[in-house]
């Protein structure tokens, strides 16, 4: 735990992918940092683990060898809907790694360039004063200049997102032989009634299943790993034919209530306090993006507070920025949701595979290659 009263020109509140992009960037341009992490050591989070071309874009300015990491390249989306189905390549060589070990690396390096981690550091309140912001934590409080708003998924007491009817999950399983040829540099979206799942391999050749579902279908089929792929397979003969033999690396799936997909805080809690990741924005969840959205708002705060932005005009920019894309996407998971339009749309992508090319690139977050430019420059 910190020393109470300690201050720091910048804290960071959470130690995921935002907050310690913001805590690297800022502690790579000499500026003081702590990150308060509420968790004890490493640990699953309930996310996507694919990485798109900008999310490895922004990993790789901040220092970090994703290559090294071990992940499974990723080539080619699948989309299907009970029987129906269809494939396309991606518009880029996307890779899939947990984020177990990809937050834990790029907090490692935070650490490495200076920041100072407080790990089961559980932050309750954030209070804004005169060009000053006190961060309370469960034992004492501290001050500092800035803070990121970085809690991820948990809400800061009196700092509320809007609830949502859908509940987001994850397992891995570890994967019979005969299931590996349909995973091999794959992400597969299947569609099922409430929800839709994505799955991909990642390192060590496990499978990450991530997926959402509406709490009304989930109080029908029950919550644990059991009911629920029995459920999947049900609806998707390709869901089974790919998990068939596998076995789960949990007991229970990891679970997350009430994501409000499609969020975004227009309000500006203090000019001193800039939210990032999923305080920030929720990316609608057919993007995919989520990862390179929480690295992109973690280095552009950070480069708010070297430049002297305020939070307010960082917020007013990274969403100008944002709804495009969300616009798109939010589109998108309408048509998935509905079962004629999906079905529809697979037998237009299978005819069609440049149709998929495209709407992936559409629901892409763009403006990150000037973001990466503007700190190159300041370097």
């Amino acid at each position: 735990m910190p020393i109470g009263g300690a201050t720091a020109d910048a804290i960071a509140v959470g130690g995921g992918l935002a907050g310690s992009a913001f805590a690297l960037e800022l502690a790579r341009h000499g500026v003081s940092t702590m990150v308060f992490e509420r968790m004890r050591g490493p640990h699953h989070k309930v996310c996507g683990e694919f990485l798109s071309d900008r999310a490895q874009a922004l990993l790789h300015y901040l220092g970090v060898d994703v290559a090294a990491l071990g992940g499974s390249p990723v080539e080619t989306l699948c989309l299907s809907s009970g029987a129906t189905r269809a494939s396309a390549r991606l518009p880029f060589e996307a890779v899939g790694i947990s984020r177990l070990l990809l937050d834990e690396t790029l907090l490692q390096a935070a650490e490495r360039a200076g920041a100072k981690i407080y790990r089961a550091t559980s932050v309750e309140r954030l209070e804004a004063r005169v060009q000053r912001v006190r961060v309370q934590t469960a034992g004492a409080s501290f001050e500092c200049r800035a803070a990121a708003l970085a809690s991820g998924k948990h809400n800061i007491r009196g700092l509320p997102r809007p609830d949502a009817p859908m509940v987001g999950f994850k397992m891995h399983l570890h994967t019979a032989k005969a299931a590996r040829a349909s995973l091999m540099r794959m992400v597969h979206l299947i569609a099922f009634t409430g929800g839709y799942l994505g799955l991909c391999l990642i390192e060590n050749g496990t499978l990450s299943i991530a997926w959402i579902v509406s709490a009304a279908v989930l109080t029908s089929i029950g919550t644990s790993w059991a009911a629920q792929s029995a459920y999947f397979a049900r609806q998707s003969p390709f869901f089974e034919e790919l998990t068939t033999g596998a076995t789960p690396a949990w007991e229970k799936p990891l679970a997350v209530a009430g994501l409000p997909y499609g969020f975004m805080r227009s309000a500006t809690i203090a000019e001193t306090i800039y939210p990032v990741g999923d305080q920030l924005a929720v990316i609608p969840s057919f993007s995919g993006d989520g990862t390179a959205l929480a690295l992109a708002s973690g280095i552009a705060a950070a480069q708010a507070v070297l430049n002297g932005e305020s939070a307010s005009s960082f917020q007013r920019r990274m969403l100008a920025n944002y709804k495009p894309q969300f616009r798109r996407a939010l589109i998108l998971d309408r048509v998935i949701a509905d079962a004629r339009l999906r079905r529809a749309g697979i037998v237009g992508a299978r005819l069609f595979p440049s149709i998929v090319t495209m709407l992936v690139s559409a629901t892409r977050l763009s403006g990150l290659d000037r973001l990466i430019t503007s700190a190159d420059a300041r370097t």
